[in-house]
């Protein structure tokens, strides 16, 4: 369901542990919850190719929706000050 690109995995491991763990139990349970995946991942325009974002408290993780294999790729993660940049 979700794919992380080398890039967010280099940025994910650049994240202290604390949140690491955060970003894995979140992700968890959106896995096993399809309701609370589509109230929790936010359409974004005007960004391509990232077209969703997930809220996992002070960060953001960017993602790009594939539609023919049903997943998300995690393009970017990082604090919601630096995201949007």
């Amino acid at each position: 369901m979700f794919v992380f690109t080398k890039q967010a995995l280099k940025q994910f491991e650049k994240l202290p542990p604390r949140i690491q763990n955060q970003v894995k139990e979140k992700l968890q349970i959106l896995k096993q919850d399809r309701q609370l995946l589509l109230q929790n991942i936010k359409p974004l325009t005007n960004l391509s190719p990232i077209s969703h974002r997930a809220r996992i408290g002070s960060y953001r993780l960017l993602l790009s929706f594939d539609k023919n294999n049903q997943r998300y790729a995690v393009l970017k993660i990082a604090h919601r000050k630096e995201i949007y940049q």
